[in-house]
């Protein structure tokens, strides 16, 4: 799956990615193959992901990342990120009930 607009560590990222929830990577595992620290792999991931490649994640125990084939594994993947987005408006809405107490600087 080579696109030559994407940086090299973005191709060896996508190239190393299985395919299909069944076979998902830990970012552990991803760094150690790619030989790069988690954190550059999460920030690529979540890069890739923001421009729509289809990356999917399992938060289970033993989850792992991998790439999206099924129908399942694509709204899966929405569906958790949906959650996630909810949950972060909620904990927004709840210390915006503070806002009068802190000026803006």
């Amino acid at each position: 799956m080579k696109d030559e607009n994407l940086k090299n560590i973005e191709n060896q990222i996508l190239n190393t990615l299985p395919a299909g929830r069944s076979q998902a990577i830990t970012l552990e595992k991803l760094a150690y193959l790619l030989h790069i620290n988690k954190k550059r792999v999460s920030d690529v991931v979540a890069d890739l992901r923001k421009r729509g490649y289809l990356i999917g994640s399992n938060r289970q125990a033993h989850g792992g990342m991998y790439l999206i084939v099924t129908s399942n594994e694509f709204w899966e993947t929405v569906n958790t990120l949906q959650k996630s987005v909810n949950s972060q408006q909620a904990i927004i809405n709840a210390l915006l009930k503070h806002e009068e107490r802190f000026a803006r600087v």
